[in-house]
This record gives C-alpha cells, structure tokens and sequence, in this order.
C-alpha cells in the first residue's frame, strides 16, 4: 500500500513538474542531530533560494553569556562566483571565491521516498569512492516537486549536497561503522514570490 501511495505520488509531481520548469524561489528549514550520539543536541539551518544565489543559515548553540542562538551566514553567490559571510555581531561581511568541490559524487537510484509527505529520489555515494573503514553508506533524498535550475549540483563549502540533479535535496544522511548517523533533513519549506531582502547587505560594512 505504501508503495502504491508513492508511485501515486511521483506521477502527481511528474506531471507538476512538466507543466512549471521554474526555479523554487523560497525559504526552506532543516534540523541536523546524530542519531547514536550520547547527547540528542539538535541544530537547525535556514537555507534561502534565491535567483542565482542561495544564503545558508546556520543556528547553532548559544555562548554561555547569551540565551541567543549563535547565527552563522553565507551568501553564495553564482553570477560572481563568490561567498559572502556575514557577522551580525559586528554588521561587517567579507568576501571569497565559492568553493566549487562537490565532496561526494551521488549516483540516481530507482527507489523513492518521502520527507514531510514530498516524494523524493534517493541518491548513493558509490561506495568505493568513500572512506569504507569509517562509513557504510552515504545518501540523500532529492525531492522530485521543488526544483533549483540555476545550478546542478551544489554543495555548501564543498561538502553538504544541496541541489543535486537540479533538485533540492530535503535529506541527507552519513550511516557512520560506529553506528552514529549524522543528517540533516528538511522539516517545513515555503514558496515566496521575493526573497531578495534576505540578501541585501544594507547597513553591513566589508571587512
């Protein structure tokens, strides 16, 4: 039955999908843990897509003197090819070449599964090009309904797959030999018409 509900599911976003080639313009939110660990600390990140351009937020434990979250922003950009980092502590941002690495190659599978009732294609990392001694497989799930065409495949800093295949990936899981799971996954995403007041730098000065 479940997987009858998932086929359904594919061949609704299938038609979707072939009826609107637009780029998702938005705010998507993820929460990121390690299943297995000694502590259930979760993290949560903000990533804003915008055209050409995608702000990743990272929400990360408060200093012992603030009940605040500590933020740390990037702004990568494609038309420039750079990354903007920003302080709001300071209100100062700098500026570097993106980093273009995509850490792991993912390869297409047939099977598919959901991630807040949104279906989604599982990707692998081909197991002889990680490291076997510390990890037992590598994966995400891509969703098959929010699409990003400005970029293929986009991983932040070279290391944690955003787009892959033109899709935004909405899970994305490290299955550790220690028996720790690293994974970030998606857990509410909203469309919005104009996102470019994420990325205005007004009142920031260069460092």
């Amino acid at each position: 039955m479940k997987r009858t509900a998932l086929v359904c599911l594919f061949f609704i976003s299938f038609i979707n999908i072939s009826l609107s080639q637009k780029s998702f313009i938005g705010v998507a939110k993820y929460k990121m843990k390690v299943e297995g660990a000694t502590n259930n600390n979760t993290d949560s990140m903000k990533v804003v897509f915008g055209k050409d351009k995608i702000m990743t937020i990272f929400y990360l434990p408060a200093a012992e003197n603030s009940d605040k979250p500590k933020e740390s922003i990037y702004i990568d950009d494609f038309a420039s090819n750079t990354t903007t980092e920003i302080n709001k502590e300071t209100m100062t941002y700098s500026v570097t070449p993106l980093n273009k690495k995509e850490e792991y190659q993912f390869m297409k599978t047939n099977k598919f599964n959901a991630v807040q009732n949104n279906i989604c294609i599982t990707y692998l990392v081909d197991s002889t090009k990680m490291d076997r001694e510390k990890y037992k497989k590598i994966y995400c799930l891509a969703s098959v309904d929010y699409s990003y065409y400005e970029k293929n495949n986009y991983f932040f800093y070279g290391v944690q797959p955003i787009i892959i295949d033109n899709r935004i990936v909405f899970d994305y899981t490290i299955e550790q030999k220690d028996g720790q799971k690293p994974k970030v996954f998606l857990y509410d995403i909203k469309k919005m018409d104009d996102v470019e007041s994420y990325f205005s730098l007004w009142g920031y000065k260069l460092k």
